[in-house]
């Protein structure tokens, strides 16, 4: 996510890039009815968790009202007596949970606060209902209790039906006055790990997710006046009685996503046999956020191993915090498509694209190691900048913006306890706080790690890194090992300072 708000470091990357390109002039602020019960056959898994999804959007009343199946394997060492799912829409049940800081809460809700939420109908398993039950802060998780536990090796097929009340929110689930955002809204099951099952709550502070790959089956019925972003591969359309039916497969991904409009425009190119899609509010900018979507993905693509997905998205949104990954899809915020000038919306472009690489293909528990993802993804925004414009105003925009930006933070009294970059999201009091640990300083770190290491061992750790951990949740032990490994100097010390962890 790149939240915007406004600062002297985008005031200072306009500066750097106008003196680049003599003919452009740079200002600008950055403040940042019934569900058909209709399943495809499964196939055998591996391993990952498959979700059969059947949704309809009811536009009256904002609500998506669906029926979904899930085919878990246990891959663990552990019988499994309960399962746990997130119910993410939850936390928008009243003010007091609603993900959004309470500086925020006027821009998450311009017309007032507006309630949504999931409600779960039934639980089943072999067509029969099954123990469940509410649980967790916000009510946001799902304790399913199976007829047998599960034991490792063996598998289980649940069904549930739910419905989704959108608030009227700008923010990742919700609605304006241009898109309707379906993100976070559906029972995902939580991830379990060595730590067991996670069941964080939905943080107003960074991006509260984590989720292992998964294959998604959905059917979306929607009014036929609204155009479809999505997650995944369309497979076919349909049309009848004013309504239009998407069929969407998704593999290898983290997470499911859509987005509606009445008012897109759809423009399309192509890169490496992969689409990119455009699409605006009114055409506004297409053209640019194509180009910007294209160039962002050549350049990761020889940077850091090729995008092995048939599509991605870049999607105009009534989206007040600036810019959100989700798999093959990245919700840009409708304002910066009506800046004056375009440097804002190239730079959050690339920053979410960059994701799809460190969170999308390769994942992270983004509630207990935040900077694993965020540090690598600004880090290579800098990168797309150096690739575009050249080194000397990739350093700029870093020692200007980046290391400015953090510097400021410090100069201002607020790391008088700096813990270090390695944090989780819990232990952040602001969203200043977290965007200069985790974002600048992270991202200073990773450019030191470069350094350190030449610019050759850092490009062939980084590949390596994402060869090894594609589809896959790694942690920062698993980054430190790969760094480590493709160099000959005794990066310990190193990692250990800056992220105020032993890494033995």
């Amino acid at each position: 996510m790149y939240k915007m708000r406004l600062s002297r470091r985008v005031r200072t990357l306009s500066i750097i890039l106008v003196a680049f390109v003599f003919s452009v002039s740079i200002h600008y602020i950055w403040d940042m009815g019934k569900v058909q019960r209709v399943f495809n056959t499964f196939t055998k898994p591996q391993q990952a968790p498959q979700y059969t999804i059947n949704a309809v959007f009811d536009e009256n009343d904002m609500i998506v009202r669906g029926e979904q199946r899930i085919y878990y394997e246990n891959t663990s060492n552990q019988v499994m007596k309960n399962l746990y799912f997130h119910l993410y829409p939850n936390a928008f049940k009243n003010n007091n949970s609603a993900p959004f800081e309470a500086s925020d809460m006027v821009k998450a809700y311009p017309n007032g606060f507006d309630k949504g939420w999931i409600e779960l109908m039934n639980v089943r398993e072999g067509g029969k209902g099954i123990n469940y039950k509410i649980i967790g802060d916000g009510s946001t998780n799902l304790r399913v209790t199976p007829k047998i536990p599960v034991k490792p090796g063996t598998s289980i097929e649940l069904s549930m039906d739910f419905e989704i009340k959108l608030p009227n929110s700008i923010g990742r689930m919700g609605y304006g006055e241009n898109t309707v955002n379906i993100a976070n809204w559906y029972p995902i099951l939580s991830v379990f790990d060595k730590n067991g099952w996670n069941l964080d709550p939905y943080y107003s502070i960074g991006d509260p997710f984590y989720s292992d790959i998964a294959e998604y089956n959905v059917t979306m019925t929607i009014p036929d006046k609204y155009e479809l972003a999505t997650t995944g591969n369309i497979l076919k359309v349909s049309s009848n009685d004013k309504k239009k039916t998407y069929k969407i497969n998704a593999s290898n991904v983290r997470d499911f996503t859509m987005i509606l409009s009445e008012k897109f425009t759809i423009d399309r190119g192509n890169v490496d046999g992969t689409e990119v899609i455009s699409y605006t509010i009114g055409g506004l900018k297409n053209e640019q956020a194509l180009k910007y979507g294209i160039e962002a993905l050549e350049i990761f693509n020889r940077v850091f191993g090729k995008y092995p997905y048939k599509q991605l998205s870049i999607v105009a949104s009534d989206f007040f915090i600036g810019g959100m990954e989700y798999p093959n899809l990245v919700m840009i915020s409708q304002s910066l498509y009506e800046m004056k000038e375009d440097l804002a919306l190239e730079y959050v472009i690339a920053h979410e694209v960059a994701h799809q690489w460190w969170y999308g293909i390769v994942g992270n528990n983004e509630v207990t190691e935040p900077w694993l993802d965020e540090a690598l993804t600004e880090h290579a925004t800098l990168m797309y900048f150096e690739e575009k414009y050249g080194a000397h105003i990739e350093e700029e925009i870093y020692e200007k913006m980046i290391k400015a930006q953090y510097k400021d933070f410090v100069r201002h009294g607020y790391n008088k306890d700096d813990k270090g970059i390695l944090r989780s999201l819990k232990e952040f009091d602001s969203s200043i706080e977290y965007s200069s640990i985790v974002y600048s300083k992270g991202a200073m770190f990773i450019k030191e790690l470069r350094r350190e290491m030449g610019d050759e061992a850092f490009l062939k750790a980084l590949r390596e890194y994402f060869d090894t951990y594609k589809f896959k949740n790694a942690t920062t032990k698993d980054f430190y090992d790969i760094m480590q490994k493709n160099t000959n100097k005794d990066l310990k010390s190193e990692f250990s300072k800056w992220l105020n962890k032993n890494m033995e």
